[in-house]
Formats: C-alpha cells, structure tokens, sequence
C-alpha cells in the first residue's frame, strides 16, 4: 500500500516536472522570437543607413567629377588660346579607385602618359596611356591597391609618342610648349639621342580611411609644388 502512495507521489511529480520544462520551453521560445524580432526591427534602419550611404557615395563621386567637367568645359574652350597646350586637372580618390580627370589645350588624339608609383616616387606600379577628346579633356581611371597607403601619379605629354598631326601643333620636339604660361610643368628628355621637351605634372593619392564615406580630391601641380607641399 505504502508503495502504490509512493508511486503515485513519484508520477505527480514527474508529471509537473514535465509541465514546468514545457512551460519553460515554450516561453523562451516566444521570447526568443520577440527578442529576434526586436533586434530585426532595432537593425533594420541602421542597416538600410549603410546600404544608402554604400550606394551613393561612388554616384556623389561620379556627379562631383563629371558636374566640374560640364561646369569648366564651356569656360576652359574659350580661356585657352591657340598654343596653348598646357595640361591642368585632379586626382580623385575613391575608397577603391584612383580617378584622374582633366583638360588641356592640345588636340583630340593626344596621348598622355599616366605614371602610378609607390608613395618613394622610385618603385613603378602601373605605366598607362590615355588620349584627349575633342574638347580637350581626359579621364583615367585605376585601382588603388591599399587604402591605408599613399600613392603618387604622373601626367607626362611625350612629344615622341604623339601622331603627325599632334607633333604639327607642339612641335615634333616638343618646341612649342616652351611657350606655355607654367613654365614649370616643361621637362626636358632624351629619345633615342634626341632631346624633346614634354609636360609633368604630380598628383598626391591620399590615404582612405575605413569609415571614410568622402571623395576627396588633389590637384596635379608641377614637380617643384609637389616636392616642396609634400
């Protein structure tokens, strides 16, 4: 008899024991749910943030570039007389791409020479050529290899590369730039024993942060700024 009670209580505890893990299960569970649908709802704004400001930071880079072109196009025809070869623009540094974009006075076809070095300005990464539109105007563009590094960039004008028709306007060697207003963006070189006078200009690719959302920009100056601004 005693053993019939004592199996009884034993079941009747068992049997609420069950009950309260059941019980437990089921409302951590719901919690479990609300507390993932919270943190859903809590990061849903934040990462929708994210996703506008990962999209519209390279399409804000590309309308600043591409508004200063249209902005100076109409000016930069009428400012640069005939002769007047000259080459101005920037270096624009994306979180993943070096874009150089600029003008000059020279002929559509000419071909400038875009230089890519380690910060040293010695070690040569890249070697790439770009040719000038109608209007002038050139737009080169790159990866960049590290963010946390900088880089340098050249734009060099070889009159040795040019077509017959570009070495009619500057000069087979180059002897019609020597009247461009900036004299310090001629340089002199040899070719093959011959001596040539070209165009450099230096840009300065800035470091990139990893929170950086910015498209920030460096003008191309001559050899002699860049040495004594950087």
């Amino acid at each position: 008899m005693k053993k019939d009670k004592v199996k009884k209580l034993f079941d009747h505890v068992v049997d609420n024991e069950q009950s309260a893990v059941e019980f437990q299960t089921v409302w951590r569970k719901a919690h479990k749910r609300n507390w993932t649908r919270r943190l859903f709802q809590s990061a849903g704004p934040n990462v929708a943030i994210l996703m506008i400001i990962l999209v519209l930071t390279p399409l804000a880079g590309f309308y600043l570039i591409n508004s200063e072109h249209s902005s100076h196009s109409a000016q930069s025809t009428s400012k640069l007389s005939d002769g007047d070869y000259d080459i101005s623009g920037k270096v624009y540094n994306f979180p993943n791409q070096i874009v150089i974009k600029g003008e000059t006075g020279l002929p559509e076809g000419a071909i400038l020479t875009i230089e890519h070095f380690m910060r040293d300005g010695q070690t040569l990464i890249s070697k790439d050529k770009v040719t000038t539109n109608s209007d002038g105007y050139f737009q080169y563009a790159t990866d960049r290899l590290e963010r946390d590094k900088e880089y340098i960039v050249k734009v060099m004008l070889y009159p040795h590369l040019q077509n017959d028709s570009i070495k009619e306007r500057i000069g087979s060697k180059g002897e019609n730039l020597k009247k461009i207003e900036k004299e310090e963006h001629i340089f002199q070189y040899h070719s093959k024993q011959d001596k040539y006078t070209g165009l450099r200009l230096m840009g300065l690719v800035n470091k990139i942060e990893d929170t950086t959302q910015q498209v920030s920009a460096e003008f191309l100056i001559s050899e002699q700024e860049f040495e004594a601004v950087h």
